[in-house]
């Protein structure tokens, strides 16, 4: 963990540094203003290449975008349909697991090679890529008219950074934490309902233990699903408190953290999640090595994961569960407070950015306002991906699974009234507070790991 902070570190100041050396080409407008036009000769698609890094073809465009979703077999359809409505748009993703995916792009934007387009979270990440992002604001307001009455205005101001750019478009609205569920699993070790509290949690673990089986795959080796957990359920235990702590308006060390931290150590403790957990990436391995593969009853994640509630869904097909014939739902995580207060979080699950540095915006814009109001935003919607951005994309999907509609109907109430947003944008605070989390899960107090976080704060 000490080697992974010191390299974020290494790396943000790398940026910082690309960032100033490059000032006299921001200031001569090249990166900003000077577009391509619609149609070019060879020489002129000669010098996009050179400049950009974009392949040209007579008059055909690629743009390399590079995200964590959609998923490999969404991508596939999507972009496909995308490239038959605009033939002289090409678009050349590349998909990386989401942890992944923000050490390459750090790396990447850092020397210059970044991509034309690129996925970006609402938390922290917004503000460390904003000077790398064209202000999507003025490119939205240019190339697609009408588009703040067509996209949610409150989606829109969590992609707005803290020098008021709006950093990327948002594509869909996820909560957070869930638990994806095995029904025809729950049956078999006579879980009778799927669990509100820890002492209904606790129960069905030792239930699933009895018959052989993890009772949550958890992928604790991932820094931002433990924080977006630790966000949710510190409101449980006091609503509002964490944001105030990231605002210096009360301590880390207050007792409601620390409750937190302590239901995060029982997890471990009380064999509530698979042994080595620490270790266990969300994606493939918790999902794919355990949920799916009919290993463990519950599956740690969001709402973005509400596909698999159908027996159709494509990210099932071939998998034990798929064969068995198993019964999905989902599900918000269980209350760790002894009030038994559930609080759901949410927020923009993903937004599109356009690099500065791309010099074919307007066909960026095509691909943008095609994710984020077209035909990729609804098959998105469609696969239960997330909650629409779109005011006019509903769900037009069929309801094929047994707990499909109750599922939706649940994870839509808590994402319209979660109590605030699943993430906290000071970076050097979320990294603190995951830093916390890895050493608590593996044993240190959690008291004495809040003064660290309380140390961060204090530093600032």
């Amino acid at each position: 963990m000490k080697w992974k902070k010191l390299m974020s570190i290494v790396l943000t100041t790398a940026m910082i540094a690309t960032l100033v050396a490059c000032g006299n080409d921001a200031g001569s407008g090249k990166s900003s203003n000077t577009e391509a036009p619609a149609s070019t000769t060879d020489a002129d698609a000669g010098a996009a290449v050179e400049d950009s890094g974009e392949q040209v073809e007579g008059d055909v465009v690629t743009l390399s975008f590079w995200s964590w979703l959609p998923t490999t077999n969404q991508s596939d359809i999507m972009i496909e349909e995308f490239e038959k409505e605009n033939p002289n748009i090409k678009i050349d993703y590349i998909r990386t697991e989401q942890d992944d995916y923000f050490e390459k792009l750090q790396v990447a934007m850092a020397s210059g090679t970044g991509p034309d387009l690129f996925g970006l979270t609402t938390g922290a990440m917004k503000d460390q890529y904003a000077p790398f992002a064209e202000d999507m604001k003025g490119l939205a307001d240019q190339y697609w008219n009408g588009w703040d009455g067509k996209i949610s205005e409150t989606a829109v101001g969590q992609c707005i950074s803290q020098d008021d750019t709006m950093v990327g478009m948002p594509l869909l609205v996820a909560g957070m934490t869930d638990l994806l569920y095995n029904k025809t699993l729950m049956d078999e070790c006579g879980i009778e309902k799927v669990p509100t509290t820890y002492a209904e949690l606790k129960d069905a673990a030792e239930k699933a233990k009895a018959k052989g089986y993890v009772c949550v795959a958890a992928g604790a080796a991932d820094d931002w699903i433990n924080s977006d957990w630790f966000i949710q359920i510190s409101n449980e235990f006091e609503e509002g408190a964490v944001y105030e702590a990231e605002r210096g308006e009360r301590q880390w060390t207050d007792q409601c953290f620390v409750d937190t931290m302590l239901a995060w150590q029982k997890l471990f403790t009380d064999g509530i999640f698979e042994d080595g957990a620490l270790g266990v990436a969300t994606y493939p391995d918790a999902r794919d090595q355990y949920f799916f593969a009919r290993k463990s009853v519950f599956f740690m994640t969001g709402s973005w994961h509400l596909g698999p509630t159908s027996p159709t869904n494509a990210e099932i097909q071939g998998t034990e569960i798929a064969n068995q014939e198993d019964i999905i739902g989902m599900s918000v995580f269980p209350s760790m407070a002894e009030s038994g207060t559930i609080a759901g979080t949410s927020g923009v699950d993903i937004m599109l950015a356009v690099n500065k540095d791309c010099e074919q915006k307007e066909a960026a814009m095509k691909f943008v306002e095609y994710m984020s109001n077209g035909e990729g935003q609804q098959y998105w919607v469609n696969q239960l991906q997330g909650a629409p951005v779109s005011n006019e994309i509903t769900y037009t999907g069929t309801i094929d699974g047994e707990l499909q509609q109750q599922s939706i109907d649940e994870v839509n109430y808590y994402v319209s009234n979660a109590v605030g947003n699943r993430q906290l944008t000071n970076s050097e605070l979320v990294t603190a507070i995951q830093v916390a989390m890895q050493n608590v899960a593996a044993g240190d107090d959690p008291a004495e790991e809040l003064k660290a976080v309380q140390a961060v704060a204090d530093a600032q």
